[in-house]
């Protein structure tokens, strides 16, 4: 009887517990995606710069300019080039993370999981401060995590006695 009564206040305590933290995946997820953003609209600033001198110089073609840095006579232009290829590869990597994050939340947390941006996802979250914002997307999310982490801990308290009792049984065989 205590053990029933312990396996449902685990289950609860599980519930409540993974339902807080389900509300605030939406949250995190806009704050990351608030942070790409900014770190995007630096980085594509930054660029325009050249990409005026481009336009200027070479008819608008970036590469052309990347070219002319990397020909140079010029000590100083040459040792530019490595800054404004990075700058171009950020810029375009970034802009691929932000069209990425775009679509239904099942995809935008299957893209935050799986090719998450590491040094962005821990820039947000040292700066993360838990938030209960409640809409559709924080309960939906919420009762998601809730329903799924209660469900895999009440299978594993449901094997566990199973797994006992073959262990025991097989300790009383030797």
């Amino acid at each position: 009887m205590f053990v029933s009564l312990l396996q449902r206040y685990i289950l609860k305590f599980t519930f409540a517990l993974t339902l807080l933290i389900g509300i605030q995946l939406p949250h995190f997820l806009d704050l990351y995606e608030t942070r790409l953003d900014a770190h995007y609209l630096e980085s594509s600033s930054q660029l325009d710069h050249y990409q005026k001198l481009a336009d200027l110089l070479f008819s608008g073609d970036l590469a052309a300019l990347v070219k002319q840095h990397k020909n140079s006579d010029v000590a100083l232009f040459k040792a530019e080039t490595a800054i404004l290829e990075a700058l171009i590869e950020r810029t375009s990597f970034l802009e691929n993370q932000k069209l990425a994050l775009q679509g239904p939340l099942y995809k935008r947390f299957t893209f935050l999981i799986t090719q998450v941006n590491e040094p962005l996802f821990i820039e947000t979250q040292d700066n993360y401060q838990a938030n209960i914002v409640i809409n559709q997307q924080a309960i939906l999310v919420g009762l998601c995590v809730a329903v799924v982490c209660t469900l895999i801990l009440e299978m594993l308290l449901m094997l566990l006695p199973i797994m006992a009792s073959k262990l025991i049984g097989k300790q009383e065989k030797s």
